[in-house]
């Protein structure tokens, strides 16, 4: 059922970027999508799917960020992750923005059911030029994080972990949580214009808890995309989500690397 929804959502992105090239009104969209499959001692399955719309009219904007992850390995569900953000700007300054975001994190793996966020800030447009545009932002939030509920082998005391492969029957159940509490995002957006169709990315963000500063999020992703036409490209990117205090029997850092084709319209 992942599988169809995330295929489904990639059929979308294209078809809505052949919208786009009609209608000039509708959004700017870039998709990255990346499909690997393997056969032989081991059966997997991996799809990534990286969405980013936006809409302008005059001084205002939308801007919607979907990336999306989905694995199996002989069967057996090994990545299950989705994260949406949602983004309003009032250009109110020549290069300072009035900004509104709303995000929304679901990954099985993590230890969390959901974490979300919203919040008020500003945008700063501190680069901007052919080669070089850098963006810098700053919200206050109100979050909350939930974390899954926790089983454990009731005589050896080892967690048993999402997905199951063997079942839960007779485990030991402890409950998650739900903190909710107010923080603040910064983050960095950067694009080098390295040459006609080739370019590097970096984007950076940091998420924290005002009350408590060890309960912090760091995302990064850092790309390169070199162009095949005027709507193709492929790209490498490289992802590192971290999370300093993550729920008991779940690792700190996440990382991924892909390869990808980009369709921009």
């Amino acid at each position: 059922m992942k599988k169809t929804l995330m295929i489904s959502l990639a059929a979308a992105a294209v078809l809505s970027a052949a919208d786009a090239a009609k209608d000039p009104n509708a959004f700017m969209t870039h998709t990255e999508l990346s499909y690997v499959t393997t056969e032989g001692n081991t059966n997997t399955d991996a799809f990534s799917f990286d969405f980013a719309g936006k809409k302008a009219w005059g001084l205002h904007s939308v801007r919607l960020d979907v990336d999306a992850l989905y694995g199996t390995e002989d069967n057996i569900e090994n990545k299950n992750k989705l994260v949406t953000e949602l983004n309003y700007d009032w250009q109110f300054e020549k290069r300072l923005a009035f900004n509104y975001v709303v995000g929304y994190k679901d990954d099985k793996f993590s230890g969390y059911d959901y974490q979300f966020y919203t919040g008020p800030g500003f945008k700063y447009h501190a680069i901007v030029s052919d080669a070089h545009n850098m963006n810098v932002l700053g919200n206050i939030l109100y979050s909350v994080d939930r974390t899954m509920d926790k089983y454990y082998d009731p005589v050896t005391g080892d967690e048993i972990k999402y997905p199951y492969p063997d079942g839960k029957a007779g485990a030991t159940k402890v409950d998650g949580s739900e903190e909710d509490y107010t923080g603040y995002l910064l983050r960095m957006d950067y694009v080098w214009q390295i040459a006609e169709g080739f370019k590097f990315i970096q984007d950076a963000s940091y998420r924290s808890d005002f009350e408590d500063a060890d309960n912090y999020f760091v995302h990064s992703k850092t790309a390169v995309e070199s162009k095949i036409n005027g709507n193709f490209s492929m790209g490498v990117s490289y992802k590192i989500d971290y999370a300093n205090l993550p729920p008991a029997g779940n690792e700190r850092t996440d990382k991924t690397f892909m390869t990808s084709l980009i369709i921009d319209y």
